[in-house]
Parts: structure tokens; sequence; C-alpha cells
């Protein structure tokens, strides 16, 4: 290749580059023009209180929100950012977040992405700033990786940018953009491909083997720490399987060396967040949810397979009106429907092709319900059996940008392609639709199905509309194949699924003003001004939701969580119970939360404020203050988070949380027998008190004038350390959930850390 050749093309990929960067401002221009933030906080103002409440004089009924299927982010995401992030600006490595179920491992939740690179936007500008830059990177990324591993199979520039488009608001990337994470993870995937060819069609110089292995590593260790695992490991199966085709057909085993040492470079560079989640992962209900497939919506329902060609038949919603099986956003797999007819024309095109027609097919038989995807749960699958299988749509949406960029090529060069019979295919299942809309009044007296019908046949309309107008624009090109007019119709062709894409990514997306994002309200301000530590219980699911604390710095007993802690499920299972039943009621959610103001266990949460939304009776609560419908109670039964305790038991731990029940509120420390106490009545001098105290480290003073148990009512972890004076102490699990150490007579400052 002449350096002239080289240039030409250097300029034409930039050239690419500056269109997609402008395509991405295009579909982001409500954050460009009006600054609204690409992030859900609309749902947080306007469905949960203390924040309903600061807006309630303007808005009544909660300021109006685009879209209540996507609080995860809300409840999620962006609180465990940003305990990440206050970490990394206090200079302490993230480890522990110590604002849900008595303390989890922080370093341990690879949603929070505590090691993502691209966190150090966040150490740069502020949050909501740097959280819209994350957000809007993802389809940026995405397209570009695309096009420089689509270009390298040789396709032209115009079908590699529509395969790139295609990928980068896909069904998949729209409804999972607000998340930061999962579309992260999704992004690397083309740059591994790209780089797996690249080590195999290398020029065979050490230069050329060096580069590419460092950015194959570079990809494998970002597509783990962006923020996903169940992703993470689909996107990796599908470069091992691109690998394994690749040298299917070359023979050629001088790369698998380097791509091995790229992999054992990845594993050592990622260790710091695969090990800790290895190490907490059994500590979760996780892996005990066996029963979770059973769930409506776990698969992907055959029916839902039409939104492939009319994404908002079952409405949508953004529009409150959709009527399909439970998440829309976990069966969106829409790709537009004229790029779906040229994907469907080329799976059976050899070559790269129908590797991904493989993966298409293979990831979709495993999203629907059927004997061989229910197969995989039902003998209980490492890793794979507690996954939600809709999940794979990411590879679905993939492999079928793909594939319409391959077609879209081999149509603009003139090669034959099987556009008729994709489609014939298309065509058929439009015109069912519309029998079923059109027909069903005819024979259906139900007025809500007659509704939903309704809904079905206004949202068939644009579908229609594009299939027409794809089968037209074929037509007309047919007859006007001449160089202008083929730019013309592939320009068209290009703002067509420009325009049924953003259409499609804006009706779903919401937009919103900074200043909902997590605004300061009276409750929180009163709660963050309180001496810590303490913990924060909510009556009513409507208020302070699950996490959402932790962006606040507010401990809170209740966690959002697909990796909560087992033994604090259990817990609150109890407490909720009102007795020592331990079965989880999690549900398929994962979320807990706790009500039950009457038990016996809730002081042992270190429980001392209370929110509600009304008026609450009871003796052991106390009115604080009141911001609207809000009420704040200060809970008196509360015990400090550190005690000495004045009765020491020695109980199977299946008998502790019994005993915790059985008795009335006291300093009671219960344990399996693992340290030596002696149950002596506490005199009037002896205490504990935190004297110092940070999420991850704390320093309890104490005088006692026998050897006595030291209860700390976070959760046992064994990465708690304990020592005094340098000597290491030893942490035992008391009261079914918590941690106690042995500390001898005498004044101590006992530190203890978690590492």
């Amino acid at each position: 290749m002449t350096a002239n050749t080289t240039g030409k093309k250097s300029i034409r990929t930039w050239g690419v580059v500056v269109l997609f960067i402008a395509l991405v401002l295009g579909f982001f221009y409500k954050t460009v023009i009006y600054r609204q933030l690409p992030v859900p906080s609309d749902t947080l103002v306007g469905l949960y209180h203390p924040w309903r409440d600061l807006y309630a004089a303007e808005y009544p009924r909660g300021v109006p929100f685009k879209n209540f299927l996507i609080t995860d982010p809300i409840r999620q995401q962006i609180p465990w950012r940003k305990v990440v992030i206050d970490a990394w600006l206090a200079g302490d490595v993230p480890s522990l977040n110590p604002y849900s179920f008595a303390g989890v491992p922080l370093d341990a939740n690879i949603q929070a992405a505590p090691f993502y690179p691209f966190n150090l936007l966040f150490l740069v500008f502020s949050f909501p700033v740097s959280w819209t830059i994350l957000i809007v990177l993802q389809p940026l990324l995405s397209g570009i990786f695309f096009y420089l591993f689509v270009k390298k199979q040789h396709v032209s520039d115009a079908a590699a940018i529509v395969g790139a488009v295609v990928w980068a608001f896909s069904g998949f990337g729209v409804s999972w953009l607000t998340w930061g994470t999962i579309v992260h993870v999704s992004m690397w995937l083309p740059l591994l491909l790209l780089s797996v060819d690249e080590l195999y069609h290398a020029k065979k110089s050490i230069r050329h083997y060096l580069l590419w292995t460092a950015l194959l590593s570079t990809a494998t260790v970002m597509t783990l720490l962006a923020g996903h695992i169940q992703v993470a490991l689909y996107v990796y199966a599908t470069a091992i399987g691109y690998v394994v085709w690749k040298y299917s057909i070359t023979k050629h085993a001088l790369p698998l060396r380097w791509l091995i040492l790229s992999g054992v470079i990845s594993v050592v560079v990622s260790a710091p967040q695969w090990v800790p989640l290895l190490r907490f992962i059994y500590d979760t209900g996780r892996i005990a949810a066996a029963e979770s497939w059973k769930t409506v919506g776990w698969f992907l329902p055959w029916q839902h397979l039409v939104q492939f060609i009319a994404p908002d038949f079952f409405g949508n919603p953004a529009t409150l009106n959709y009527w399909g099986v439970w998440n829309y956003g976990e069966f969106i797999g829409y790709i537009g429907v004229i790029p779906l007819i040229f994907a469907l024309s080329g799976m059976a095109t050899p070559g790269l092709p129908r590797f991904f027609a493989y993966v298409a097919g293979i990831s979709l038989l495993c999203m629907l319900p059927n004997p061989l995807s229910k197969f995989i749960y039902v003998v209980h699958t490492p890793v794979l059996s507690v996954m939600q299988p809709t999940r794979l749509m990411v590879l679905v949406d993939f492999s079928l940008a793909i594939l319409a960029a391959y077609s879209l090529d081999r149509w603009i060069k003139g090669e034959k392609i099987l556009i008729k019979m994709s489609s014939i295919v298309v065509g058929v299942i439009v015109a069912t639709l519309w029998i079923i809309v059109l027909g069903g009044r005819f024979i259906i007296t139900s007025s809500e199905v007659l509704a939903n019908l309704e809904i079905a046949k206004r949202n068939l309309i644009i579908p229609t509309i594009l299939f027409l107008a794809c089968i037209g624009g074929m037509g007309v090109y047919r007859v006007l194949h001449q160089k202008l007019y083929k730019s013309l119709w592939v320009g068209a062709l290009l703002v067509v699924i420009v325009a049924d894409l953003f259409r499609f990514g804006w009706k779903f997306t919401p937009f919103t003003s900074e200043k909902y994002f997590f605004p300061e309200t009276q409750v929180i301000t009163f709660l963050q001004k309180q001496p810590k530590p303490f913990r924060v219980m909510s009556l009513d699911d409507r208020i302070l939701p699950p996490n959402v604390s932790a962006y606040y710095g507010i401990e809170t007993i209740e966690g959002y969580d697909p990796l909560a802690p087992k033994r604090y499920e259990e817990l609150l299972a109890a407490s909720e119970r009102g007795n020592a039943d331990t079965n989880t009621p999690s549900g398929f959610n994962r979320i807990y939360t706790a009500h039950n103001i009457d038990s016996s266990v809730l002081p042992y949460m270190n429980v001392r404020y209370v929110l509600a939304l009304g008026e609450v009776k009871r003796p052991f609560l106390r009115e604080v203050m009141k911001e609207g419908e809000t009420f704040v109670y200060e809970y008196t039964r509360e015990l400090p988070r550190v005690y000495l305790a004045d009765y020491v038991e020695v109980k199977p731990e299946k008998e502790t949380l019994a005993s915790l029940f059985a008795s009335h509120v006291s300093y009671r420390g219960i344990h399996d027998g693992s340290v030596n106490i002696l149950n002596t009545v506490l005199t009037g001098d002896e205490s504990a008190e935190i004297i110092s105290y940070a999420p991850n480290v704390m320093t309890v003073r104490v005088n006692a004038e026998n050897k006595r148990l030291l209860v700390i009512l976070n959760r046992y972890d064994k990465r708690w350390k304990a020592e005094i004076r340098g000597a290491a102490m030893t942490i035992v699990p008391v009261n079914y959930l918590f941690m106690g150490v042995a500390v001898p007579s005498g004044n101590h400052d006992i530190i203890l850390t978690y590492r």
C-alpha cells in the first residue's frame, strides 16, 4: 500500500468518525442545546419522597416523568458509582459500601464499575456532567469500533456506516443506554474481534503482534471492568467462538500464542475486580436462586418476536400503554425494518456472515422458552442458571447489524443476495399483523383486548410504511443504478434508517433537567447532619428507595442488588415476618425493604430514624421533623453501632435468630462458642464508643473491667480486621449477622479496618 493510499484511507476514516460524532450529538440534541441530562432522574422526583415533597407546590401529583420502567439507574448504577468516586476522591481504593445491607464489598459489585478507567471523567468534571459524557460515549464508541471492524472485512464505507448506526442505536443499545454499564461492556466487542483479526492477518512483525495484543488485552479488561458480568461473559464467548472459527479456516497457530498471552495479561490486570467478586458471590443469595427461571418474563415470549418489526406493537412504557409481558426493555431488539430485511437476506452468505448468523440463531434459541433453553436451568448449569437469557439480545442485535452491513454492501456492489426472500418473509409477517389488528374487532368482545389492538394498529403504521419504502426504494434503485443515483439512494437509505432509529430511541429515552439530578431536600439535609453512624428505614416503598441514600452518604437497612448477602436476606425476611423464618422473600428483582416497625430484630440493625408517609403511633417513635408528606421519626429503641454485651449466650447458628426474637431489647451477644466470655454484669464505668468513623475504617474506644464481647453492628465479613496496639484480634459472627470481638480488660483503642 502506497503512502498516498494510506493517507486517503486515514482521511476517509477520520471523516467517518466526524460524521458519527455529528450523528451522536444529533441524537443527544436535547443535551447539546437545552443542557438536559440523558438520565431518568425525573422518576426520582416524580415517584419518590422526599423529592416529590420538594416540588409538591409546583407538581402536587409529582413531577411528570417519561419512562417509569427506567428507575434502576437511579436506584443502582448512579448511587453505586457515586460511592466509588467518593472513595477515589478521598484517596481510598473502593472496597466497602456501608450504605446498604449493613455493609457489602464495593469492589465485588461489578455493576459499580469501581476500576473502570473511564471513572477518571468524574475526577475532572462534576458528577452530572461526567455521567452524561459516560452515556454519550456509548453509542459513539460502539459505532466507531463497529465501523473499524467491518471495514477490516472489506465492506464499503456506506454499508459499514449503516451497520454502525444500526448497532449503536439498536433496541439493545437504546433500552440499556441510561444504565451507563451494559452498553459500555458490549461496545468493546467489535474492538475485540478487530484485534483477533489483526493478529490472524498480521504482517508477522513483532511490533505488529505486540500492538494488537496490547489492544486486545485492553478491550478484554475494559469489557470486564465496564460494569456487567453477564454481558461481559456473552462478549467473551463470542470472541472465543470467533477465534475458533478463524483458526478453523486459517489453520494458523502462531496467533494463538499471542491470544493466550493477551488472556494471561487480562486476567492479571483485571484481578482487582474478579477476585473480590468470586470471593463474595457464594455469600450471596444469587447462587441459591434456583427457581427464578420459572418467573414470567424470564425468557423472551414467542409473541414478542414481532417487536423486531414493530417495536411498539405491544405499546411502550414511555407512553404508558404497554400491554405486553413484563419488561419491555428486556425484549426489545429492534434494529429497524429496512436493516432487518437486509440482515435476513445475508444469513445464508458463506464466510463471516454465516458465523454471525449462527451466533444470532443460537442466542435467539437460548432466549426463547423451549426445552433446550429450559434444560440449562433444570440441571442448574453453573453460572448460566442464574442469568436471565434475554440479555443475549446483545449478540442478536450485534449479529444482525453485521449481517445488514454485509448484505447492503453486496447489494450496492450488484452482487446477488436473497433480498426477495427476506422481503417476502417480512411482508407476510406485516400482513399477518394487520389481519390480526383489523380482524380482531369482529371476533373479540373484550373492551380491554380491543383497546390493546388499537394500540398495536397505531404502532404498526410506521413499520409498514418503512417496509413499503424499502421495497419501493429497491425497485427504483434497480432502474436507476448509475453511480450518481446509487450515491443518492444510499444516502437516502441512511437518512431513513437514522430517522427511524432516532424516533424509536427518543421515544424511550428520557432527558431531564439538571435540577432534578439528586436534589437536596430538608429531610436529606437533616439526616446528613446527624452524628454518624446510624441507619435509616422507610415504612413505605415510595420513600427513599433502596440504594438512593448512598448517593447522599446515608446508611439504610434496605438494599437492591442482584448480589445481596444471603445472611442479610434471611435476617430481613425474618424481621418482616416477626419470627425466625428465614425463607427469603426477595422475589425476581432482589429488592429488599423493611416495613415491620415492631420487629424485635430491628434494634440490632442500628436504626435511628424511621421515614413514613403520614403519622405513625408507637411509644418508641418520636417525631423530629416533617417535609410535605414525609415524616421523620427518631427510633428510641436503637442499639448503638458498637456496644459491650451485657449478656453473652452460646447458641448453635440455627438457634441464634430465634433467641433474638425471644428476648427483649438488650445489649446481648449470641455466638457459636468460638470465644470464651464470662457472663458478668457490666459496671457503670464500662463502655464502648466510636471515636473516629469512615466507611472502611473505624476506631472504637473500649473501657472494660473484665474480658468482654464487643458487638459491632456491621455485617460479618472476613475482610474486616481488628487490632489493638498492632496486635490482631479475632472477629467472630454474633447475633446471626453481625461482628464480635473478645476484648481484654482495660482501656483500649480497637481499630477496625475493611481490607
